[in-house]
């Protein structure tokens, strides 16, 4: 409980301090467009462990030094006889601390159920010391169905060039009553050479099941993960979002793997605070 309290305590310090900031405006070291993304998700899982399906919106605006989103997403977990829903409410506060420092804090509350972690806490500290890499530690609390505690550390890094970037991260994870595990993931992102469009793939794979499978939270194994996303501009600031991904999952006295695919349709430049023009 002691961790979870000063997790928390330090993103909610880091919360407070980035909204308070004064600062004079200072070019982004993440971007995050002003946009408001609508999304609906489907997975079919195999061997009768039945599919989930996920319907979210999220708004998401650049102050200058600070910038933010909220989001709120339904889902539904379906088996043969029994299913849970449940909605999450999830906010992300992004601040420049310096030229070469950000930070990346982000909390999320739902129910006690098997579709989500019940609460989340998460904080990382992007540094930028070198040209076109960004370096990234951090720390995470999560508590997930049957109050089950996830403690995770992570650090990795993107390395950007000309339309794209590479990014790599590794996380060790302590599970109330497993122990250890850990995940890598790999992601890879290209932006078209004209227009707004971009491509990007993730690969993941190690023993954290909790990170992709709510259900397995409680349970040892392995998982691999891949999937691929396609953001495609069809009428001025309105685009489309396609994702199709597969994972496989492995506790020992099971294994089954689960398809995705969701679609989204985002309206980018939705500045609803009209903060570059108060700047």
């Amino acid at each position: 409980m002691t961790k979870s309290i000063l997790l928390t305590g330090a993103a909610l310090i880091g919360c407070a301090t980035a909204a308070s900031a004064a600062a004079p405006v200072q070019p982004r070291l993440k971007q995050v467009d002003p946009k408001l993304l609508l999304s609906e998700q489907y997975t079919h899982f195999t061997d009768g462990f039945g599919k989930r399906r996920q319907t979210g919106a999220e708004y998401s605006v650049d102050l200058g030094r600070t910038a933010f989103s909220v989001s709120a997403t339904h889902a539904k977990r379906t088996f043969a006889d029994e299913s849970y829903s449940a909605v999450e409410f999830a906010g992300t506060l992004y601040h420049d601390w310096s030229d070469q420092v950000y930070t990346r804090t982000h909390v999320a509350l739902s129910s006690d159920k098997p579709v989500f972690a019940s609460r989340q806490v998460a904080t990382d500290l992007n540094l930028k010391l070198v040209p076109n890499t960004v370096l990234t530690v951090g720390g995470k609390y999560a508590r997930y169905h049957g109050n089950r505690d996830v403690y995770s550390w992570s650090a990795g890094g993107t390395w950007y060039f000309g339309d794209g970037s590479l990014g790599y991260r590794f996380t060790l994870s302590d599970v109330d009553k497993l122990g250890k595990s850990y995940s890598h993931l790999v992601t890879a992102r290209l932006k078209d050479p004209r227009g707004g469009g971009q491509t990007q793939l993730w690969l993941g794979a190690g023993t954290s099941l909790h990170e992709q499978e709510v259900l397995l939270s409680g349970e040892k194994g392995s998982f691999r993960t891949i999937a691929l996303q396609r953001v495609q501009p069809i009428a001025g600031p309105i685009a489309v979002n396609l994702t199709l991904g597969r994972s496989w999952y492995d506790t020992g006295s099971t294994n089954y793997h689960g398809t995705t695919a969701s679609i989204g349709l985002s309206y980018s430049g939705l500045d609803l605070f009209n903060a570059r023009n108060s700047d």
